[in-house]
């Protein structure tokens, strides 16, 4: 599994800083998150070789016109992944999207609750009907597995990871961050006492075929939980 860092608007650093922090730590990949910013913000950044990006929360219901700056910049600078949450999709809204970016693997995300707004499917419901659609129209479609979104839903992140692949449902993005169970608090990985067993999520994904990328998903000590997370993987 890759590891990487990602943006975050909690941090109080500039893009151009994070990334920097990123290159001094040896991360394999950057995650940028338009959580609080936009394409036009960051035209004169220099991304790195290697970075994957995170669409804001109710990209797919928003109008077009609001979509096409992030479609163009995708296009042009070409990440490996790129993810959208599963609540605010629609097949024809997946479509769009799809028919709209040329370059990095669509995933869709777990979220907080585990309804899709529009059809109420369970995530993995969600995603087989997805699987399946995506298969007819000929589109390439993944997963963005949450490990704290799925805790806070009630599951248990290693089992959960088993189902989703069992149903066929690929892989391409992780997100690493851990809660107590009582908020989506994107605690570090390996912070909590009995909290979320990453070195066997690890393992179920250093099985597969292709690159994954493990964004480490929080918004402080993000030295000590790569640490930890390469600890494990050794």
């Amino acid at each position: 599994m890759k590891f990487g860092f990602q943006s975050s608007k909690y941090d109080n650093l500039t893009l151009e800083r994070e990334i920097q922090f990123a290159d001094n730590n040896k991360v394999d990949f950057f995650d940028v998150f338009f959580d609080d910013f936009v394409p036009a913000d960051i035209v004169n950044v220099q991304l790195p070789e290697i970075f994957t990006v995170h669409l804001p929360l109710g990209f797919a219901t928003r109008a077009k016109e609001y979509q096409k700056p992030y479609f163009d910049f995708i296009n042009k600078n070409k990440p490996a992944t790129v993810t959208v949450h599963f609540a605010e999709l629609t097949m024809d809204s997946l479509e769009y999207i799809c028919s709209q970016i040329n370059s990095g693997i669509i995933c869709i995300e777990n979220s907080i609750p585990d309804r899709n707004e529009f059809s109420g499917l369970s995530y993995i419901d969600f995603m087989v009907e997805a699987n399946a659609f995506a298969l007819e129209k000929g589109i390439k479609i993944a997963s963005t597995f949450d490990c704290g979104h799925t805790k806070l839903c009630g599951y248990d992140a290693v089992e959960y990871a088993k189902q989703i692949l069992e149903k066929g449902i690929d892989v391409y993005t992780i997100h690493l961050h851990d809660n107590d169970g009582t908020g989506d608090q994107h605690r570090p990985a390996g912070s909590l006492y009995n909290g979320i067993n990453f070195g066997e999520i690890i393992n179920i994904f250093n099985k597969m075929n292709h690159d994954v990328y493990g964004v480490i998903e929080h918004w402080n000590n993000n030295y000590n939980a790569l640490e930890y997370l390469r600890n494990l993987q050794n």
